[in-house]
C-alpha cells in the first residue's frame, strides 16, 4: 500500500492549519487490511491513466453485520415501507438514464450541488452494482454500492425522488442495504464518512463501529459528540 498525500492549503503566522487529502494506492490483496486500518475507495478520485480507485483516510462508519438485529425502530421502518420492492442490478447492466433522473430529482429536493453518477462507474465496474427501490412497479430512489475486500461491501451513494417524502425512504433503504449484505453473508457493511449532525443517524443500528484514527469504535457515545461538535 502506497501511501501519498494531497495538499491543498495551510497556515502557520497566527495559527498551525494543514488541510490535505490522505490517500492511498491499494492494490488488490490489500484491500481488507485497508479496510482495517480506516480505508475506503474514493471512486470519484481518479488519477490520469489509472484502472483501479485511489482511497481515502477520514471518520468511516460501518456495521459489523454479525451484531445486527432487528429493534423496534427498524421493524416500524419495513412496516411503513411494506409495499417497496427491492432489485438487485449490475451496473453494467443498470438504466443509467432512469437512475439519473432520480439523481437529479434528489439533488434538487435536497438543495444540494449536483454532481455526476458517471464518475462512480468508471473504475471496476465489475464490482458494482445498484439496489433499485420501486413503488406501484416505478423506480423511486437507488443504493450504489460496491464490493471491498474479501466479503465487505461499501455502500457509497443513496438517491431517492422524494415524490413521496412521508415514506422516510432513507431509514428503509438502510435496511435494505443490511439485508442484502446478510443475505450474500458479508462481515462488514461500510457507509462512509461520519461527520456533522447529519450523520448521527448511522449509528442508529446495532453492530455500528467508526474510524477513530485508531481502532473502529462502537462507542456511540462518543461518535455523536464529535458530529455535534463538527457542526458548532
Amino acid at each position: 500500500m502506497n501511501i501519498y498525500f494531497r495538499h491543498y492549503s495551510g497556515a502557520i503566522t497566527e495559527y498551525d492549519y494543514l488541510f490535505f487529502d490522505c490517500m492511498a494506492k491499494v492494490s488488490l490483496d490489500e484491500e481488507d487490511l485497508a479496510l482495517q486500518e480506516g480505508w475506503l475507495p474514493d471512486d470519484y478520485f481518479a488519477p490520469k491513466n489509472s484502472t483501479k480507485s485511489h482511497w481515502y483516510q477520514a471518520r468511516q462508519t460501518r456495521i459489523n453485520l454479525s451484531k445486527f438485529t432487528d429493534t423496534r425502530s427498524t421493524r416500524k421502518a419495513r412496516k411503513k415501507c411494506k409495499d417497496i420492492v427491492v432489485k438487485y442490478t449490475k451496473a453494467s447492466k443498470a438504466n443509467i438514464e432512469e437512475l439519473k433522473d432520480i439523481f437529479n430529482k434528489y439533488f434538487e429536493y435536497r438543495n444540494f450541488k449536483p454532481w455526476k453518477l458517471e464518475p462512480l462507474l468508471s473504475l471496476e465496474i465489475e464490482r458494482k452494482y445498484f439496489l433499485i427501490y420501486y413503488l406501484n412497479n416505478k423506480p423511486i430512489a437507488f443504493t450504489f454500492l460496491r464490493d471491498v475486500g474479501e466479503n465487505s461491501v461499501f455502500s457509497t451513494q443513496f438517491a431517492w425522488n422524494y415524490e413521496n417524502p412521508k415514506l422516510y425512504l432513507g431509514k428503509y433503504a438502510n435496511l435494505a442495504e443490511i439485508d442484502y449484505c446478510i443475505a450474500n453473508k458479508k462481515d462488514y457493511m461500510y457507509t462512509g464518512v461520519g461527520y456533522e449532525k447529519a450523520c448521527v443517524y448511522k449509528s442508529d443500528y446495532p453492530g455500528f463501529e467508526f474510524w477513530n484514527g485508531e481502532i473502529w469504535s462502537s462507542n456511540i457515545e462518543d461518535y455523536k459528540w464529535l458530529c455535534e461538535r463538527d457542526s458548532k
